[in-house]
């Protein structure tokens, strides 16, 4: 009897047996294709992340993920998005974002905040505000295009990234208008956002309205840095304020940051807009710092200056110092010493110039023959300056 208790416990417990083996392998064979994927998809982000993937691997990585529909994790959606977008890959930023909204992800707050600069380094500003008035709630999403949960709250991230997709257009009453709006909303602004709002203005070339904006940025204690500085003079070159441009280079220099060639060039700029060509040289003269980090854009706007007043030899001294400081000239170091050719009819040296610039493999453009025609008809040579006045305007 215990004999056949004993067989039939041993008998009923086989299938038993059979079928865990049954579930183990099944176990196993949906799990190692799983690892296999996992590791696939760890392979692609890294291509992505890789500093030494080429634009074309980084876009064959994202087509990829994006294709397949290799990423489910929201978290790994926004990894992906975030590194795209860093490595300015705008266009395969926005598909991974496009991809997220078609699968129905559920949207968070840093999800709009990475598309909106995707939008934004790709020169799409208005979707990248569409998109943060989405965020508020003041715009319905799309009905086909994913879901986000009813409670977002833009933050102050959203705010600047929104503010800086307007930049690049110099849409600044847009800007300006998203700065308001922050007050409206209890998000206070940092001077990130302030600055970021003065570089909207001074793009779009309107010195008030960047005027404006620092005086409100002091109204609320809010302490300035170099950047403020820099685009603030920057702003004033477009008003012809120099006289301000210098003040507040001065008191940049004096009471915060000391030097700084972005605030030193933005201020030789601003006096060669208004042709203070001499005031602009010393600018760059000034305590021996002409070698101690002058930049091609630096140079570049002291020859403005010179262009705009004549002085032809200033500019080739110039010219001759880039040279011996190792800084390579560029089409506008050429522009401008060509320009400075035109009221002297220095046609021979205008032609020598824009030989030099061909040898170095930089193209000339109608600008570089405009000023050539020039130079030769102020030297009375109205036939070979007819002959660059038809490659400013051919046919």
């Amino acid at each position: 009897m215990e004999r056949q208790r004993h067989d039939t416990v041993n008998r009923g417990s086989m299938p038993a047996r059979r079928h865990w083996k049954c579930w183990l392998g099944i176990f196993f064979a949906l799990a190692l294709p799983r690892q296999g994927l996992a590791f696939a998809i760890k392979k692609l982000v890294r291509a992505i992340r890789d500093r030494k993937s080429s634009p074309e691997q980084v876009s064959a990585a994202a087509a990829k993920l994006r294709d397949e529909h290799l990423l489910e994790d929201p978290g790994d959606y926004r990894f992906v998005l975030n590194t795209l977008t860093k490595r300015t890959a705008w266009k395969d930023a926005v598909s991974i974002w496009d991809e997220m909204r078609w699968i129905g992800s559920e949207l968070e707050e840093p999800d709009f905040v990475l598309a909106i600069s995707a939008f934004a380094k790709g020169s799409h500003w208005q979707v990248a505000v569409e998109l943060f008035q989405e965020l508020l709630g003041n715009r319905p999403p799309h009905l086909s295009l994913g879901r986000h949960r009813e409670d977002l709250q833009a933050d102050l991230r959203a705010y600047t990234a929104a503010i800086a997709s307007c930049k690049a257009a110099g849409a600044w009453q847009v800007a300006v208008q998203i700065l308001q709006d922050m007050e409206v909303a209890s998000v206070t602004p940092d001077v990130v956002t302030y600055n970021t709002v003065m570089s909207a203005c001074e793009k779009g070339r309107d010195y008030d309205a960047a005027d404006r904006v620092f005086s409100e940025m002091c109204k609320w204690d809010i302490s300035p840095d170099k950047v403020t500085y820099g685009t603030l003079i920057a702003a004033c070159g477009w008003g012809q304020q120099w006289q301000t441009a210098v003040a507040y280079l001065r008191h940049a220099q004096e009471s915060y940051f000391g030097f700084d060639m972005f605030a030193c060039t933005a201020a030789i700029s601003a006096c060669a807009k208004a042709t203070q060509w001499e005031l602009a040289i010393s600018i760059l003269n000034e305590r021996g710092r002409l070698l101690k980090g002058a930049s091609v854009r630096t140079y570049n706007a002291a020859l403005s200056a010179c262009a705009a007043a004549g002085k032809l030899e200033l500019a080739l001294i110039l010219m001759e110092e880039m040279q011996e400081s190792g800084i390579t000239p560029n089409f506008m170091t050429y522009r401008y010493a060509i320009q400075s050719c035109e009221d002297s009819g220095c046609w021979e040296l205008a032609l020598d110039l824009m030989a030099e610039m061909q040898s170095v493999d930089i193209e000339p453009k109608q600008l570089i023959f405009g000023s050539v025609a020039a130079a030769c008809r102020s030297a009375g040579l109205e036939k070979l300056a007819a002959s660059y006045d038809w490659k400013v305007s051919p046919g």
